[in-house]
């Protein structure tokens, strides 16, 4: 999925992956961010509402789901739509350059390609 992302971007983003959610969250610390990309089934048995809550409402507004459909998911979706987060892309499923960069332009990155419309 990061590969995805990073052929999508091709250079014109800095492109950070973390491991864990508070290593996210540290970094959300140090500054802006224009859009992240987050996978919900990384980390098993988390509270995403209390996790969401504390960040302020323009940073849930640049986070994109991105993440394989699965049972397990459906919870989680209704957590995190509950939190603010409108935008998800599954894996192998709509996660084409096209649906990327529409998911990026709607938290408001703007992503020049052969894909973007805009």
């Amino acid at each position: 999925m990061l590969r995805k992302v990073d052929r999508l971007l091709r250079g014109t983003a800095v492109l950070y992956a973390f491991p864990t959610w508070a290593d996210f969250a540290a970094f959300l610390g140090t500054g802006y961010v224009d859009a992240a990309f987050i996978d919900p089934m990384v980390e098993s048995g988390v509270d995403w509402g209390d996790r969401l809550q504390r960040l302020d409402s323009w940073q849930r507004h640049r986070l994109i789901l991105y993440t394989t459909l699965t049972p397990e998911l459906a919870s989680v979706l209704l957590c995190l739509g509950r939190a603010g987060i409108r935008e998800v892309v599954f894996n192998r499923l709509d996660d084409g350059p096209q649906r990327l960069t529409e998911a990026l332009a709607l938290t408001g990155v703007r992503v020049i390609n052969e894909w973007c419309p805009y």
